[in-house]
């Protein structure tokens, strides 16, 4: 009906204004749903649905890693807001990935560090990244080469080397991450490390580091000792491999 007000307008400008004047880490995490479902719920209160998010999911970072499909069993969530709010996480990863891709040089473990925390970031299962890089030590190409659950996943060597080779890098730096917050090398992430090395080093180039990445820290697996230099006896890849099966 022409003339007809919306119930929530005022509540929700000066929402808006209060973003607008203290910024949007200024709300609650209820609000900041509440906010967010905004934009795809023109005239309809969702304050309510925020709360039901909430209180399914825990908190905005367990809204944001569920599926669409478990958002829409809250009531009031829609295919539109579960495709936002799920796309939330990617957005912010991408976004970061933007700002540091290939605009400077990996010199220290600190900088490599802090690339691989803002490349993983948002990450909600295992995977693993190799960076190329030149001469200089500057980025020259970033592969995304394996994909897992939680818990854990096969760091592939091979495709690695190969995508060393493809982008003629002098050196690489490996990562992973560990979704569990469990910060600490496992015996197959060493053992990965040591071949890949090996790999790296009858290519001609240089395994720099293996970066292993949660979503509060990293871990440097050369500051470890965990990241052999140049040629790697037989003998001891054996040791960290064991007996192959007959």
């Amino acid at each position: 009906m022409a003339g007809k007000k919306q119930p929530h307008a005022g509540h929700r400008q000066r929402m808006h204004q209060r973003v607008e004047k203290y910024g949007f880490e200024s709300l609650a995490e209820h609000e900041m749903l509440e906010y967010l479902l905004y934009f795809t719920n023109a005239q309809r209160d969702t304050n309510p649905i925020a709360h039901a998010l909430l209180d399914r999911f825990g908190d905005l970072a367990g809204v944001l890693e569920a599926s669409e499909e478990e958002l829409c069993r809250v009531e009031g969530v829609g295919p539109a807001s579960a495709r936002l709010l799920h796309l939330l996480p990617q957005v912010s990863a991408c976004y970061h990935a933007s700002r540091v891709r290939d605009r400077r040089k990996l010199q220290t473990t600190e900088q490599i560090g802090q690339y691989m925390m803002d490349r993983f970031r948002g990450a909600t299962e295992e995977k693993a990244l190799l960076v190329c890089l030149d001469g200089s030590r500057r980025i020259v190409g970033a592969v995304w080469l394996a994909a897992g659950g939680r818990e854990q996943v096969e760091l592939p060597v091979r495709a690695a080397i190969a995508q060393a080779v493809r982008f003629k890098a002098r050196s690489a730096v490996l990562a992973h991450n560990h979704p569990s917050g469990n910060i600490l090398p496992s015996r197959e992430d060493i053992q990965a490390t040591a071949e890949l090395a090996r790999g790296m080093y009858l290519i001609g180039a240089r395994l720099l580091d293996h970066i292993i990445v949660t979503d509060t820290e990293y871990l440097s697996m050369r500051q470890r000792s965990e990241v052999p230099d140049g040629e790697i006896s037989p003998l001891r890849i054996f040791e960290l491999r064991g007996p192959e099966e007959t």
